[in-house]
């Protein structure tokens, strides 16, 4: 007797088919049925057309069709659940299929969850940001089945009277797609603090971190597993010596870290008020132990933000202003005793060569893009060294609202040391920083966005131009008209 293998998304899809038949909130339940149709002046779509789609719009010229299902939260304390599922079709999809992105469910008592399946997420910032607000999940790539519990939102510390409060989330979850080390896990927790209230001045500080662990590599075979690893990897403890079939061997988890970790430090200055809302934040991304040292070795990679909303609809409603850099990714010391320590070459790994990648997309921010992609589905990110500048803005005049926001970067590659003169002695010296592509590529991307909701008509209209100009993506101009429509099921049912 031949007994099929389950897969994860079998086994979630069919927990989110019985939670929609179990559940007796049905007129709760909402869908959304669109399709939508884009052009270029080139074979390929202009970047924001594609780029923090959740990794499902289509790449070429042509069609897309989307459907789903979804129940939100709609009480405060108490218990709640929300639930949703969707797929999308485009003819230019590679397998021809469609794709199913989303499928969830969780439970929630006032502010603490338990979720279980896989969902993109959400939208940050009005939309205007190149990193949605997350250096490492900006949802440019299709979202992963995981298991989770923590805080929706923050939890005010007893006896601090709201002046205090806490969040924090751990999961595990699983990567499946074609990788070039298979059925890797990925592990995931944040923790942050927040000081003051609400209203008024308020500061955020904390830490995300994910974990790529697990799993077989055709180069080192099966990989540490299990509840040991799990513990090793919670606290970035290192692993074993990795070694080949033909002997030979790697150091990488052994001096270092068990699998590919990376995180980001996070700082925000919340000013809230009545009429507007205005945060200024902070963000460092970190690879293994560069983390761990930065002090020592003095990373200076960045993410500013200031985003200005106002709670009342106008002309401009939101703003905001983005700067980023990578040039730095570690130190240029000569550290033989911690080699490890050396370029982070974000992004990348020499086990998990798939990299921070899910469906041959980038997880991460999606100007640092997988350029080389192999049979045996490693991918490189060979642009891990960027600067970039962000500038968007959002509005609305009676019905119609719109959305603009211009991106420009210079890619360096890749960085590495290089010695100045090796016929000194090694404590004099002199490391100099050089990169990959020299000269820089200096690239722009441009979007408008024009959305008139249902309201006279049956339907949303949402009208897309992006432009792009540079030497990375040559002079493109593309257009993309989506039509669709949203509601209760239970108020669809009754006409």
């Amino acid at each position: 007797m031949n007994v099929k293998k389950i897969t994860t998304t079998t086994i979630l899809c069919a927990l989110l088919f019985v939670s929609f038949s179990s559940f007796s909130q049905k007129e709760e339940l909402k869908y959304e049925v669109g399709t939508s149709a884009a052009i270029s002046s080139k074979s390929t779509l202009p970047f924001w057309l594609v780029a923090n789609q959740n990794g499902i719009a289509p790449k070429k010229n042509g069609e897309r069709i989307y459907f789903g299902i979804n129940k939100d939260y709609t009480k405060e304390s108490g218990w709640d659940w929300t639930t949703g599922f969707d797929a999308a079709f485009s003819s230019t999809y590679s397998n021809k299929y469609a794709l199913i992105n989303q499928y969830y469910l969780a439970f929630k008592k006032n502010k603490i969850q338990f979720f279980v399946g896989a969902k993109n997420p959400e939208v940050e910032l009005d939309g205007l940001s190149f990193t949605n607000g997350n250096l490492i999940m900006s949802g440019n790539a299709r979202p992963y089945p995981k298991i989770e519990i923590g805080s929706t939102d923050y939890l005010n510390i007893p006896f601090t009277k709201g002046w205090f409060g806490v969040k924090a989330v751990l999961s595990n979850g699983w990567l499946i797609d074609h990788r070039y080390a298979s059925h890797v896990n990925l592990h995931h927790k944040n923790f942050f603090l927040r000081f003051g209230k609400d209203k008024g001045l308020s500061l955020e500080v904390g830490i995300d971190h994910y974990a790529q662990w697990a799993g077989t590599s055709p180069t080192y075979g099966k990989l540490e597993g299990g509840l040991k690893a799990f513990a090793k990897v919670f606290i970035a403890k290192n692993g074993q010596v990795l070694t080949t079939d033909n002997g030979d061997s790697s150091n990488n988890e052994s001096d270092n870290s068990l699998g590919n970790h990376v995180g980001q430090n996070q700082a925000k200055l919340n000013y809230n008020s009545d009429k507007f809302s205005l945060t200024f934040f902070m963000k460092n991304m970190f690879e293994d132990k560069s983390g761990e040292i930065r002090k020592i070795y003095n990373v200076r990679d960045i993410y500013y933000g200031l985003h200005l909303k106002l709670h009342q609809k106008k002309i401009i409603n939101s703003f905001l202003l983005e700067y980023y850099s990578s040039l730095n990714q570690g130190s240029v010391e000569i550290t033989p005793s911690l080699s490890v320590i050396g370029f982070d070459s974000y992004f990348n790994n020499g086990i998990y060569r798939s990299g921070w990648s899910n469906f041959q997309k980038g997880f991460g921010i999606p100007l640092i893009s997988p350029t080389t992609i192999g049979a045996d589905n490693s991918i490189r990110f060979a642009n891990t060294t960027v600067k970039a500048f962000n500038l968007g803005f959002t509005g609305q005049h009676r019905n119609l609202t719109y959305l603009f926001k211009a991106t420009m970067y210079k890619n360096y590659g890749q960085v590495f040391p290089v010695v100045e003169d090796r016929s000194l002695p090694v404590g004099d010296w002199v490391i100099l920083r050089k990169y990959t592509v020299d000269p820089q590529e200096y690239q722009k991307h441009f979007l408008l966005e024009l959305l008139l909701p249902q309201n006279k008509i049956p339907f949303d209209i949402q009208a897309s131009i992006a432009y792009d100009s540079g030497d990375i993506y040559k002079n493109s101009l593309g257009l993309m008209l989506k039509f669709s429509r949203s509601g209760f099921i239970s108020d669809f049912l009754k006409k």
